[in-house]
């Protein structure tokens, strides 16, 4: 036998020997499981209606995207955005809503996480969710400017049916997480006042949040002075962890300086540890899932929150 089939054959052996040729009645490798998205005996919210946000396809639709895709309950490839809208008992209603958008890095949306986790716990104070399926990056969309528009499109068709939702019209908030908070803080600093020529009732109606909600924000590679922020920017509650590495809290306080130079008021939920994770409602323990109640209070302070005797 030649050395080179000696050489080939030697190595044979030795895989066979340590099981990389494994016999066809082996136990499969165990695939590594999904990251939980909910609490122990947690039951699924279901949304009294869910809404396209826009009358045929979404404005500047790219042909030939990715399909949209659900994976471990995230969202991806969301060309065709909608509005999931849960509602609480009219007898609780507090006339406040709020407009929730997922973090994703604009890749996949974790509504499970940011919206679903959340809606009881809301609804318990009265508070109407809505949850923003807004787009993602589908293709060679400009991701940022799309959900941007789905953002302020979202605020005006809750505004426009306001009276039918129990909801006052001039208590309409926009709580982003991440990317979410990212998106958040572009309509922050460019809502509009609507169009009174639009075609399209709902786009006569501004698109500006009454209150501004940003977990976490993520600046996304940008600096403070590429959001067009005003006098007239929505009071803005921010929640942040110091050690937060995607999102460092650093950003969050310029955001905030900014916010005070111009005079919109403000407030800041800060903990010191348990990172980007660490405002999940029922998913870790901590200060952080403390967040509600200081939203509450100060919402109640600005008048833009009513407790419930």
């Amino acid at each position: 036998m030649s050395a080179r089939r000696m050489k080939s054959f030697s190595g044979l052996f030795a895989a066979l020997l340590l099981g990389a040729w494994a016999p066809s009645w082996a136990p499969a490798a165990e695939k590594p499981k999904a990251a939980a998205n909910h609490p122990p005996g947690f039951v699924t919210p279901k949304p009294d209606a869910v809404i396209p946000l826009w009358p045929g396809d979404a404005p500047g639709l790219l042909p030939g995207g990715r399909a949209e895709t659900l994976v471990n309950e995230r969202y991806g490839n969301v060309s065709a955005p909608q509005l999931f809208v849960y509602l609480p008992p009219k007898e609780k209603a507090s006339g406040t809503a709020l407009v929730i958008a997922a973090g994703g890095g604009y890749h996949h949306l974790a509504m499970c996480l940011h919206v679903e986790n959340v809606v009881k716990l809301l609804h318990d104070q009265g508070i109407a969710v809505f949850g923003l399926k807004y787009r993602t990056r589908y293709g060679a969309n400009d991701v940022v400017a799309d959900a941007l528009a789905d953002g302020k499109r979202a605020v005006r068709i809750v505004r426009s049916r306001a009276a039918e939702w129990g909801i006052d019209p001039h208590r309409i908030g926009f709580q982003g997480y991440s990317a979410g908070a990212n998106l958040g803080l572009n309509l922050a600093g460019q809502f509009d006042a609507g169009d009174p020529a639009a075609a399209d009732p709902i786009e006569r109606l501004s698109s500006r949040p009454d209150f501004c909600v940003l977990m976490c924000v993520w600046p996304n590679r940008r600096t403070t002075a590429d959001f067009p922020l005003s006098k007239n920017s929505p009071p803005t509650f921010f929640a942040h962890a110091r050690d937060d590495t995607t999102a460092p809290i650093g950003f969050a306080m310029e955001v905030r300086e900014k916010l005070r130079r111009l005079g919109v008021p403000d407030e800041m939920f800060v903990v010191d540890t348990g990172g980007h994770g660490a405002f999940h409602i029922g998913m870790v323990e901590g200060p952080g899932v403390r967040w509600p109640e200081a939203l509450l209070l100060w919402l109640r302070k600005i008048s833009l929150w009513r407790q419930l005797p």
